[in-house]
């Protein structure tokens, strides 16, 4: 009975210990615990039992409110009704990129042909001597030479000096390339300053004569003629005589009568008008322009720009 007791007593103890040791130690090993990670992993579960959200990579943008401020650009100062008028009478032009008019150079126009161009190394000329070849002549690199031909990658040039020589080079290895880039870069820089001294002109003499503004508004009385009105007829004849060597008879779009103007600049005086608009056809595309004729006793005396009244 004794030994009874006294192993009852054992198991008890061993009981009790369990249970007391139970929680926080043996609960989590029997029944288990969700996601419980080390510090340094990315899943910590908190004391509700909800994921804890993981935190922000270092590498990671920063905050708001640690980011620099950026100052932001000021904003560009709204166009005023003048602005907005002198760029509808003196558009910026629309220019043809230039790899759609050389074809992405296997289609390049005869009239983008330049002059004159170099090669990088020395080209061999043969010589021919009723008709036949008795020889070849040498010219250094860096001479000119005309372009004719372009196939290809292959370049058909002369000799300047004996237009009669012809040989096919490599393309790439001349600067026929850059020399009708540069030609093109050149064209359009020099067409938008055109535009931009236009208008600027056009601002100062609105500043001086208000009355102008009616001119840029399409506010001025004024009646379009067409071929048959005897009165536009001195003004064709003007162009057809090359009295403007910007524009030619072809390229007028149509007429316009103005009347009886009394005109400022360079040609100060009184005189009928007609206002003329153009569009002019360059490689590089087509390009809006209004002229004025002055005309006395029936006769055209000069052309003007219709707003700053300069000779053209």
């Amino acid at each position: 009975m004794k030994g009874f007791l006294a192993t009852l007593f054992v198991v008890c103890g061993i009981i009790a210990a369990a249970w007391y040791f139970y929680d926080p130690y043996i609960k989590d090993l029997v029944e288990g615990k969700d996601e419980m990670m080390k510090p340094n992993d990315t899943v910590i579960t908190d004391s509700s039992g909800a994921k804890a959200k993981p935190a922000a990579s270092t590498t990671t943008a920063a905050s708001p409110e640690t980011e620099a401020t950026t100052t932001p650009k000021p904003a560009a100062k709204p166009k005023s009704e003048i602005d907005l008028l002198l760029e509808e009478k003196y558009p910026m032009p629309e220019i043809i990129p230039l790899m759609e008019i050389v074809g992405n150079w296997a289609n390049v126009p005869d009239r983008a042909f330049p002059e004159q161009i170099t090669a990088q190394e020395p080209v061999a000329f043969q010589l021919v001597v009723n008709g036949q070849a008795v020889g070849s002549s040498n010219v250094p690199a860096g001479t000119p030479l005309k372009p004719t031909r372009l196939v290809g990658n292959q370049l058909t040039v002369a000799n300047l000096a004996n237009p009669a020589q012809g040989v096919q080079i490599d393309v790439d290895k001349t600067d026929f390339k850059k020399r009708i880039t540069d030609r093109y870069n050149e064209f359009v820089s020099r067409k938008e300053a055109e535009v931009d001294l236009q208008r600027e002109k056009a601002r100062e003499v609105l500043e001086a004569n208000p009355e102008k503004l009616a001119i840029l508004k399409g506010e001025k009385p004024a009646e379009t003629n067409f071929d048959g009105d005897p009165r536009v007829a001195p003004v064709k004849a003007s162009l057809k005589a090359g009295e403007v060597a910007t524009v030619t008879l072809e390229e007028a779009r149509s007429f316009v009568w103005n009347g009886t103007e009394k005109v400022y600049g360079d040609y100060p005086g009184t005189y009928e008008t007609v206002t003329v608009h153009f569009e002019v056809k360059t490689i590089f595309g087509k390009f809006p322009v209004d002229y004025k004729a002055l005309l006395q006793n029936g006769k055209v005396i000069a052309w003007i720009d219709p707003m700053t009244d300069e000779r053209v």
